[in-house]
């Protein structure tokens, strides 16, 4: 029995020396790692993808513009201007005619809310983020703004709203041809740099998806 014993204790040794020399050897890992619970690895990339959706919309410039718009129709049959054209044929071709100068504003920026998983990539402090390009988000006329310029005839107000229609779609038209999509499309990307910088990552890269 004691014999036994003693064999026992001598395998135990044998085995503590071993698994001594293969710590040291790096070849185990110590018994304090062993019973160590692994580290928990956070994948922060959807709470990032939600931080910038929530922003949905960045408008890096907003452009405040003003257009002349004018619309001619023919006068009503029995109008005093059409009575006249009948009575006088020298008189100008008898037409309604309305003139608007219409003050609005351009908002030009990103849509945040179309970033997919996809164009995000988050490790430690880097970060790498791919937008959408910058587009016309938003036009949109003041009506206190809008100024009556010639007024001929009987307009109704779904005429003139056409007509405003008309208004913003040149306020489009002339913050593209100033080349504000592109300025705003640079800005856009400082300030999502800064943003990220704020979040406290170090390595940042944002470009825009072609």
């Amino acid at each position: 029995m004691i014999r036994r014993t003693i064999n026992i204790i001598a395998a135990l040794l044998i085995i503590s020396g071993i698994y001594y020399f293969a710590v040291k050897a790096q070849w185990l890992p110590s018994p304090g790692k062993l019973f160590r619970p692994a580290p928990v690895i956070i994948d922060n990339t959807p709470i990032l993808i939600r931080e910038i959706r929530q922003v949905n919309q960045l408008v890096s410039v907003t452009a405040f513009d003003e257009v002349v718009v004018s619309a001619v129709k023919p006068s009503p049959i029995g109008s005093a201007r059409s009575i006249l054209q009948l009575v006088s044929p020298i008189s100008p071709i008898s037409a309604d005619r309305l003139v608007l100068v219409v003050k609005g504003s351009v908002q030009v920026g990103i849509d945040l809310s179309l970033i997919s998983d996809q164009q995000v990539f988050v490790q430690g402090d880097s970060v790498s983020l791919q937008v959408p390009a910058a587009q016309i988000l938003l036009v949109t006329t003041n009506p206190s703004g809008t100024e009556t310029f010639i007024e001929e005839g009987n307009w109704k107000p779904e005429e003139v709203n056409q007509l405003k229609l008309k208004a913003a779609d040149q306020l489009k038209g002339r913050a593209i041809a100033k080349g504000l999509i592109k300025k705003a499309d640079a800005k856009a990307l400082l300030v999502l740099q800064n943003f990220l910088k704020a979040l406290g990552y170090q390595k940042i890269r944002v470009v825009t998806k072609d």
